[in-house]
């Protein structure tokens, strides 16, 4: 008989490696972190010395250097983070999270490409969201914890703008900051 399915990951207790808040996962070549908690961002520089932020990333995600062609490229933890350590010779049982890695990044290549600063960050709100919100009654609910600057990284924009722009969209009752958490408003959301 023949399997029909590929084997699961068997990983040895040692391959889970746990990283604090703002510390880097180091960047090796044939490993990927396959991420179990916590929220990370991939990102590089220019040669100003800017961030560029390349993604965000969560449980169930793939990140690692193999990745992208970009160098430096940095795995930053915006959260305490656990991750598995996936060698190279088990990269072929990640075909769901990588065909998931290339969607979300061309996701946010589409974002980073909205001329209007405004839709941008609108709709930057939304992707977020999906990817690490929940519904409510109102609309959604943004549970993750991103500073003015990070998001004007992420969006290639300055936090000035970020800042401005925020407080438009909460005037106009698009959407509104409680606590730690973002509420975006029905009426935001893409019908």
């Amino acid at each position: 008989m023949f399997a029909t399915e590929n084997p699961p990951i068997a990983l040895s207790p040692l391959t889970l490696r746990r990283f604090p808040q703002r510390s880097f996962i180091p960047p090796e070549a044939d490993t990927l972190w396959k991420i179990s908690q916590g929220v990370v961002r991939t990102l590089t520089w220019n040669e100003a010395g800017t961030a560029i932020s390349l993604g965000l990333w969560t449980a169930g995600d793939v990140v690692g250097v193999a990745l992208s062609r970009v160098h430096p490229y940095e795995i930053e933890c915006l959260s305490d983070v656990q991750v598995q350590a996936i060698p190279r010779s088990h990269w072929r049982h990640l075909t769901e999270q990588l065909i998931d890695h290339a969607q979300e990044s061309q996701q946010l290549l589409a974002i980073i490409r909205q001329e209007r600063i405004r839709d941008r960050l609108l709709v930057f709100l939304h992707w977020l969201s999906y990817k690490f919100g929940h519904g409510s009654a109102e609309g959604r609910v943004i549970e993750l914890k991103l500073s003015h600057r990070a998001i004007a990284e992420i969006l290639g924009t300055s936090r000035v703008t970020v800042t401005r722009t925020l407080g438009q969209l909460e005037e106009e009752g698009l959407m509104e900051r409680r606590r730690e958490c973002w509420h975006l408003s029905l009426e935001s959301l893409p019908s």
